[in-house]
């Protein structure tokens, strides 16, 4: 969940002269932690930017607000409880007269299609010169399709 007003001033945990912008917290408190490796902070469980001091820790865990959002998800209510649906037995069949597989068609053939005088083929594998010729015949016999 996004926070209201991501431009709001934090203090920094490590350093209460640092004043930053909330959706900048993480990137500040990465770098901070550096320079201050003898501190005995660590970060919330369900809130990085949450950093507060080790003996502090339980308590914490059990008053943060991201905890809230965390627990609703993880557990299930009663009032919210549903029960999956069962899944029919057998799949139910319904009676058709039509069957496609004994339905006489032709399929399309593209190799077909690409043989009419509408279409210029590029010959692969060929030298250039048998490739120019080819192309050259192609050009004389091209007429383009009538719609």
């Amino acid at each position: 969940m996004a926070e209201p007003n991501p431009h709001k001033l934090i203090t920094c945990p490590y350093e209460m002269s640092h004043q930053v912008e909330h959706y900048r917290m993480h990137i500040h408190l990465q770098k901070c932690r550096k320079q201050h490796r003898d501190c005995n902070k660590v970060s919330c469980p369900f809130d990085s930017t949450h950093v507060v001091n080790e003996v502090e820790l339980d308590f914490h865990v059990t008053v943060c607000p991201k905890r809230l959002m965390f627990d609703r998800e993880v557990y299930i209510m009663d009032d919210y409880y549903q029960p999956a649906a069962a899944a029919p037995a057998a799949p139910t069949v319904v009676p058709c007269e039509e069957n496609w597989d004994e339905e006489a068609t032709t399929s399309y053939d593209p190799n077909q299609a690409k043989k009419g005088s509408h279409v210029i083929t590029k010959i692969k594998g060929a030298t250039p010169s048998e490739r120019r010729k080819a192309r050259m015949e192609g050009v004389k016999n091209f007429r383009p399709l009538e719609n």
